[in-house]
């Protein structure tokens, strides 16, 4: 019987440890001397110190890291971990994101659009968009959106005005009031590309030849636009 005494000897001290454990934390609880560890991950060091401080406790940062999906200066690990008891007084220890990579924009102001690869390589950016416009330096990059020497976010986009060569609008007229003579002038004047084609009406008392073109009137076009003018005679 020497075992089940021994048995019950034994369970007689945990059970009177557990008690113990319970009525002292019970004790501690009541005279403020435990407290519940707040969670402070994903606030700011100052939101986290005063949650910290209305808890009874202080906070300190004992390390920054380079982060890129947690905002600048705010809390990433705290120790201790949230939501368990600890001592009144305790300091909370906490990690802090030093937020994404910063990366300093290039100037590629002037340089070819055809060596935006080359200029980019190793520039943790990307060439967003390219908006072309109208300008006498054809084919290169005459500004950008950041300017160069700005700072922004690892992995962002940068925009490009690259110029193209410049273009001339013109509205197709009212052929009806113009001769077939001026009209030739008009376009061999301007530069315009075109064609001309004849063909007959079919009938013989048409007197003034009249002037068809493939680009309706007042439809704005360029240059390099061919238009195709159809004149019709009689005959």
């Amino acid at each position: 019987m020497n075992w089940l005494k021994v048995f019950l000897y034994l369970g007689v001290v945990i059970a009177v440890f557990l008690m113990s454990g319970y009525f002292t934390v019970s004790i501690l609880l009541k005279t403020g001397g435990i407290v519940i560890c707040p969670d402070v991950r994903g606030k700011t060091v100052d939101d986290a110190k005063q949650l910290a401080k209305s808890k009874g406790l202080s906070l300190s940062v004992v390390k920054y890291e380079r982060r890129n999906d947690v905002p600048y200066n705010h809390i990433t690990v705290q120790k201790p971990e949230a939501n368990i008891s600890t001592r009144k007084g305790r300091v909370v220890l906490v990690i802090v994101s030093e937020g994404p990579e910063l990366v300093r924009v290039p100037g590629l102001t002037g340089q070819p659009i055809d060596n935006i690869a080359e200029m980019m390589k190793g520039i943790n950016l990307v060439v967003e968009k390219i908006i072309y416009v109208p300008n006498q330096k054809v084919d290169k990059i005459i500004a950008q959106i950041p300017k160069a020497g700005e700072d922004m976010l690892e992995g962002k986009g940068i925009t490009l005005f690259v110029g193209v060569e410049q273009k001339t609008l013109y509205m197709m007229p009212d052929l009806k009031e113009l001769e077939l003579s001026e009209l030739l002038n008009e376009v061999n004047r301007k530069g315009i590309k075109h064609k001309i084609t004849y063909e007959k009406s079919g009938y013989s008392l048409r007197l003034k030849p009249s002037i068809n073109a493939s680009i309706p009137l007042k439809t704005i076009f360029n240059t390099d636009d061919e238009i195709e003018f159809k004149v019709i005679t009689g005959g």
